[in-house]
Order: C-alpha cells, then structure tokens, then sequence
C-alpha cells in the first residue's frame, strides 16, 4: 500500500470521462441513455414486425437482458463511486480506508 503513487487530478478526470459515458451529463445520457433508446427500439420493432411470434421472441429479448444492462449501470457507478472514495481516503492519507474502499469498487449492495 504504502508504494501507491495516486495523480488525483488525472483520476478525477477519468473518472468524470469513465461517469459522462454510464450517465451523461444529467444523468439520462451515456449508457443509460443508450438503454433507454434500445428499449424504444425494440418496442418499435415489435410494433413494426406486426407479428405475434416475433413481438413475443422481442419481448423475451428484453425480459432477459434488461437486468443485466441496468446491472452493467450499477457496477459501472459503483466502479466510479469505489475510486473515487479510494483516492479521497488516499489523499487524506488513510492507506486502509483508500485499500478497503478499492476491493468494494465495482460491488452491487443487494
């Protein structure tokens, strides 16, 4: 621990680039964004398919990977939160706060 070399400038600024590409700016771009978009997509897909079986293979489609991409968001988030508080904990030169705090970052609290 003690041969950590942490430029907090830098990592502020990818963790500001890594939190424009999960949010955005306000919070809806990004990949939420992105999320959001797909999921109108695939909707209109189905509407446009005017097809029982391909709205319901569409619709399972969904079912399946909905979780798993607002579960990329959540893991990406708490990559970002993890760093950061590492790095704070670093700067203030708490070593064990800073370790502790980058083995959590990336975890889902359930």
């Amino acid at each position: 621990m003690s041969g950590w070399d942490i430029d907090a400038p830098a990592v502020g600024t990818v963790m500001t680039t890594v939190g424009g590409y999960v949010q955005g700016d306000d919070g809806t771009g990004g990949l939420v964004g992105k999320i959001t978009t797909f999921a109108g997509n695939v909707e209109n897909a189905g509407a446009q398919a005017a097809s029982g079986p391909i709205s319901t293979a569409l619709g399972e489609f969904v079912e399946e990977y909905a979780g798993k991409l607002q579960s990329m968001v959540l893991k990406s988030a708490s990559a970002v939160g993890g760093c950061t508080e590492a790095t704070m904990a670093y700067l203030d030169g708490d070593l064990e706060m800073a370790a502790t705090a980058q083995e959590g970052a990336g975890r889902i609290d359930a």
